[in-house]
């Protein structure tokens, strides 16, 4: 059963692996699997955005009016140009947060941080987006509201 997934990923992946591409990456085909990065991926993506918060809930209190802004920059890459790995910073006033994931079309999830402060990020299609910050310590958790463009 543990070489199941790697072998059905392997005989999806063999009609992919052998089409061509428009960007400038070498052909898929010349890149042994194992090889594959963000780098090298035949589709590559530059990732810039502008995120508005403007309703924050901490815990179980009341929702606030909030006007946080954080910018997300990195960087995607994958097979297809459906579906690409994320790699991206996001920078706020008060700290720089790795965060790793996926891109569907013009949607987003993305996670990470540290064991103490885990942030999730996740953006719909149409820019609405939802932010939350799980704490290990109490726990608690803050979320936000907005958007992301």
């Amino acid at each position: 059963m543990r070489w199941l997934f790697p072998a059905v990923w392997v005989v999806c992946a063999a009609p992919v692996l052998a089409q061509d591409t428009d960007t400038d990456a070498p052909p898929v085909q010349d890149i042994p699997v194992d090889s594959l990065t963000l780098d090298n991926a035949p589709f590559r993506q530059d990732i810039k955005i502008a995120c508005n918060f403007i309703t924050e809930c901490v815990e179980d209190e009341p929702c606030t009016d909030v006007e946080f802004t954080p910018d997300i920059t990195g960087n995607a890459g994958g097979l297809t140009s459906d579906d690409l790995v994320v790699q991206s910073e996001m920078v706020t006033d008060a700290e720089t947060i790795e965060l790793l994931g996926v891109k569907s079309g013009k949607s987003y999830s993305l996670s990470g941080g540290t064991f103490a402060a885990r942030h999730l990020l996740s953006i719909t299609d149409n820019g609405a987006t939802r932010y939350t910050v799980h704490y290990a310590e109490g726990p608690f958790v803050i979320s936000y509201l907005g958007t992301c463009n």
